[in-house]
C-alpha cells in the first residue's frame, strides 16, 4: 500500500510539472491576421557564398499585419481610436526581407515584442511581380508546412505591390485585412469576383500541375476592390495574364460558380437588368481520338427582373420570352469571350475540361495529359460548343413599366 501511494504521488507530481510546459499566455502572442509577399529589386548579401544558377535571384519582402487586441474595442469604422482603453490603432504592419519566408518570420520576432502567431491568418496577398516570376510554390511552402497555419486562409493576387493591400483605407472595418475579408463574402451579389480561393486549393493545384485561377485584388490610392481573376498556367506555374470583370462573369457561368449577379442588356433600345440567382453547368465530351475532341457546355440559369426601363408589359408571355432570349444571348457573349481568350491567347484550361475528359474518356486522356494545355496543347485545338438556357422566376413588385 505504501509503495502504491508513493507511485500515485509521483505520477501526480509528474503530470503537474509537464502538463503545460509549452504554454504561451494569450497576452504574449503576436496575432497575425494577414500576410503580403513581394520580391525585392535586388537580393541581399549571399551568406551561402556563390548563389547557385537555379536559385532565386530576388529576395522576398514579407509583411505581416498584427492585431492590437487592446485597441479593437475603442476603434471606429475608420480604424482610428474612438476613446477605447487602448488609445491607438487596432493593427500595425511590420516588414522584413530575406531569402526564405521561414527565416523572415523568425527575423520579425526581433522587431516586435510578441513573436508572430499565424493561426488567425485570414488572407495571403501575392504581388503580380512575384506571380509572374513563378515563385508561387516557394512563397507558399512555409505557410503550407507551418503547424499554426490553417489551409482555409484565402489567397489573392494584387495588381501592384502586395504590401499596398495591407495599407488600404479599411472603410467600415477596423483593419484592412478584415475589410478585404468582408469583400470576399459578396459573391452572392456580384459575379465579377471569383469565389474565394484558399491556401489548400492553391497548394493542390500546384502539386497536381494543373492550370488555375486566383481572385485578383486591385489597389489604387489606398482603395481596394476584388475584381477579375489572375490566370496561372500548368507548365511554369506562372501568372500568364488576367481576366477582366466581364470575362470573370463568363468563367463563373462555365464553372457553375454563380451565386448572384447582374446581366445588363437592351430591350427596345432601353436598358434592362436581370438578377441572376444561380447557374448550373453540364459538360458532354465527344472524343473519337485525341485529334477530334469536342466539348458541349450546357448552362442552365435562372433569375429575376431587377430593373426595367421603357414600355414593357411584364405580364405578357411574349415579352418575358424575349427577356429570357436576351439574357441567354448576353450569357453566350460573356462565355464565348472568355473561352476565346483561354483557348487562343493564354492556352490554359482553367475551365476544367481536362477533368471531364479524364472522367469520360480515360484512355484518350492518358494519351494527351502531358500535352493537354502545354506542349502540343490539345486544349486549344478542341472544339467547344455552347448551349444556354435562362428562365425568369420573378418579375418583382411592379408588373408594368412607365407607359
Amino acid at each position: 500500500m505504501a509503495k502504491l501511494m508513493k507511485l500515485t504521488g509521483f505520477l501526480c507530481i509528474l503530470i503537474s510539472v509537464t502538463g503545460c510546459w509549452d504554454r504561451v499566455e494569450i497576452e504574449e502572442r503576436g496575432f497575425v491576421i494577414g500576410a503580403a509577399i513581394d520580391t525585392t529589386e535586388k537580393s541581399s548579401d549571399d551568406s551561402f557564398g556563390t548563389r547557385p544558377n537555379k536559385a532565386r535571384k530576388e529576395d522576398y519582402k514579407l509583411t505581416y499585419q498584427y492585431v492590437v487586441p487592446a485597441n479593437i474595442q475603442g476603434s471606429g469604422s475608420d480604424g482610428q481610436s474612438k476613446g477605447g482603453s487602448g488609445g491607438g490603432n487596432p493593427y500595425f504592419n511590420v516588414s522584413s526581407e530575406g531569402k526564405t519566408i521561414f527565416q523572415i518570420t523568425r527575423q520579425l520576432s526581433t522587431q516586435v515584442g510578441r513573436s508572430p502567431y499565424l493561426q488567425h491568418v485570414k488572407i495571403i496577398v501575392l504581388s503580380e511581380a512575384l506571380s509572374k516570376q513563378g515563385y508561387l510554390y516557394d512563397a507558399l511552402d512555409f505557410f503550407v508546412r507551418d503547424h499554426e497555419m490553417r489551409r482555409v486562409a484565402k489567397v489573392m493576387v494584387t495588381n501592384g505591390e502586395a504590401i499596398d493591400a495591407l495599407q488600404v483605407d479599411p472603410k467600415n472595418e477596423p483593419m484592412p485585412i478584415m475589410f478585404l475579408e468582408s469583400i470576399t463574402q459578396n459573391t452572392v451579389k456580384t459575379a465579377k469576383m471569383l469565389p474565394p480561393t484558399n491556401l489548400g486549393d492553391v497548394h493542390e493545384n500546384l502539386l497536381m500541375g494543373t492550370s488555375f485561377v486566383i481572385p485578383r485584388l486591385v489597389v489604387n490610392n489606398k482603395k481596394a476592390a476584388i475584381s477579375g481573376a489572375a490566370v496561372f498556367d500548368s507548365q511554369d506555374q506562372k501568372l500568364v495574364g488576367t481576366l477582366n470583370d466581364k470575362e470573370t462573369i463568363g468563367l463563373n457561368f462555365i464553372l457553375g460558380d454563380i451565386q448572384g449577379g447582374v446581366l445588363e442588356f437592351l430591350m427596345n433600345d432601353q436598358y434592362f437588368a436581370v438578377e441572376v440567382k444561380q447557374a448550373k453547368n453540364k459538360i458532354v465530351t465527344n472524343a473519337l481520338d485525341k485529334n477530334q475532341m469536342k466539348f458541349t457546355i450546357e448552362i442552365n440559369s435562372e433569375g429575376n427582373i431587377g430593373e426595367s426601363y421603357g414600355n414593357l408589359n411584364l405580364l405578357e408571355p411574349k415579352e418575358l420570352a424575349e427577356i429570357e432570349k436576351k439574357a441567354e444571348q448576353e450569357i453566350e457573349l460573356l462565355v464565348n469571350q472568355v473561352i476565346e481568350k483561354l483557348q487562343k491567347e493564354y492556352k490554359v484550361d482553367v475551365i476544367r475540361l481536362g477533368e471531364q475528359l479524364k472522367q469520360d474518356h480515360y484512355r484518350i486522356w492518358e494519351s494527351v495529359k502531358n500535352d493537354w494545355d502545354k506542349g502540343e496543347n490539345y486544349f486549344s485545338k478542341s472544339v467547344i460548343d455552347l448551349k444556354v438556357n435562362f428562365k425568369l422566376r420573378e418579375i418583382g413588385s411592379s408588373i408594368e413599366t412607365v407607359q
